[in-house]
C-alpha cells in the first residue's frame, strides 16, 4: 500500500507541470519606437504597435510563439526641412523562458527572429542613402510579465528589443495585452 500511495504522490507530482501547459493565443497593443542613426537619423519618433500572437508552452517554464505585429509609421519633420517616414511590420518566432514568481504572475525573456517590412520616405533624396525599402530577418529580444486572471485568460506587458534595420534604424516596443489558453 506504502509503494501504491508513493507512486501515485510522484505520478501527481510529476502530472502537475502538465497541467499549466497547452495552446495560447492572444492580442497586444502598444506603443513604437523607432530611431535612426547615420543615413536615417531624421526619423525619431512613436507609433501605435498592434498585434497577435499564438503559441504553445511545453514545459512549465518553456514555451515557443510566432505573431503578427504592425509596428506603425513614424513620421519626423527635422529642422533641415526634409520631411521622413518610417512604416514597420514584423512576422517574429520566439523562444519564451518563464519564470513563476507566484500562482498568478510569472516574468518572461523573449529571444526570437523577426521578419521585418520596413519603408522609408523622404521628400528630397539622401545622398549615400544605402537604406531603401526592405525585407530583414533580424533577431528580437525581451522581458515581459504575466498576470493569470483566470486559469484560461492572462494579461501580460512586454518591452521588445530588434536588431538594428539596414544597420541604422532602432525599432522597440513597449505593449500590454491579453491571451487566452486552450
Amino acid at each position: 500500500m506504502k509503494k501504491q500511495l508513493s507512486l501515485l504522490v510522484i505520478a501527481g507530482v510529476l502530472a502537475a507541470p502538465v497541467l499549466a501547459e497547452g495552446f495560447y493565443a492572444g492580442a497586444e497593443v502598444g506603443r513604437t519606437n523607432m530611431k535612426g542613426e547615420g543615413d536615417t537619423k531624421a526619423i525619431k519618433g512613436n507609433a501605435t504597435d498592434v498585434g497577435v500572437f499564438a503559441g504553445y508552452q511545453f514545459h512549465p517554464n518553456v514555451a515557443v510563439e510566432a505573431g503578427y505585429r504592425d509596428l506603425g509609421k513614424v513620421k519626423s519633420s527635422p529642422s533641415d526641412g526634409v520631411n521622413v517616414s518610417a512604416k514597420s511590420r514584423a512576422l517574429h518566432a520566439s523562444v519564451l523562458g518563464i519564470v513563476p514568481v507566484t500562482d498568478e504572475l510569472s516574468l518572461y525573456g523573449r529571444v526570437g527572429v523577426a521578419k521585418l517590412n520596413t519603408k522609408l520616405a523622404a521628400n528630397v533624396a539622401m545622398p549615400g542613402n544605402s537604406f531603401v525599402p526592405r525585407s530583414d530577418v533580424k533577431g528580437m529580444f525581451g522581458l515581459g510579465a504575466r498576470y493569470a486572471v483566470s486559469k484560461e485568460f492572462g494579461l501580460r506587458t512586454e518591452y521588445t528589443q530588434f536588431s538594428k534595420i539596414g544597420g541604422n534604424l532602432k525599432i522597440s516596443t513597449f505593449t500590454v495585452g491579453g491571451d487566452y489558453s486552450f
